[in-house]
């Protein structure tokens, strides 16, 4: 039964982090009046880098970590800058920005990515998922206009933010493939840049 859901339970899993982790930074930054994005951001990789730690000491044959290599780790810094950018440029967006609107512009991403991978890879998606990106991104854009709580800085970071994982996405595809690296491989050398 796992095998034949896990798919989807790994989406939904990615999910749900991922709401959680935008909605404890705004409370963070809002109920609480904390002003230091970037140590929310450092806190937040240490804290990573010693759970993929754990996870690597305790069950890597389960995860597949690869062992550091120095060379790698270099190849694998344009991706990591990028998600780097990524993190910063979010969490500083999230400080000036309501979550609705942080996520409303957050859905310009795929449309970048898009782009991307047709300029650098001449990869085209298929049809069906180019107008079902334009109707996501379009009603991303519509939420936008009724943003009664404007904040030009909010919306240079959050573009920053998209653009920097849009350029992190693509970084990833092209360096991870090259570098023989998986997911798992690659997370820990991006928290170790990012610190």
């Amino acid at each position: 039964l796992m095998d034949r859901y896990h798919g989807f339970f790994v989406a939904l899993s990615y999910g749900i982090v991922s709401i959680t982790i935008t909605l404890f930074n705004k409370a963070i930054f809002s109920y609480y009046s904390f002003q230091f994005p970037l140590t929310l951001f450092v806190t937040q990789m240490i804290l990573s880098l010693v759970f993929v730690n754990l996870l690597k000491v305790f069950s890597s044959e389960t995860f597949g970590f690869p062992a550091f290599h120095l060379s790698k780790a270099v190849r694998l810094l344009p991706m990591a800058i990028g998600w780097w950018i990524y993190g910063i440029s979010g969490v500083i967006a999230l400080k000036y920005l309501n979550v609705p609107m942080f996520s409303a512009i957050r859905r310009f991403t795929t449309i970048i990515v898009m782009f991307g991978e047709w300029r650098l890879r001449d990869r085209i998606p298929p049809r069906k998922q180019q107008i079902a990106v334009v109707v996501m991104t379009f009603g991303a854009a519509v939420a936008g206009l009724t943003d009664i709580t404007f904040n030009i800085l909010g919306y240079l970071w959050v573009l920053v933010c998209a653009l920097s994982t849009a350029m992190y996405l693509l970084f990833i595809d092209k360096l991870g493939r090259e570098s023989g690296l998986n997911d798992f491989g690659c997370f820990p050398l991006r928290l170790f840049f990012s610190l």
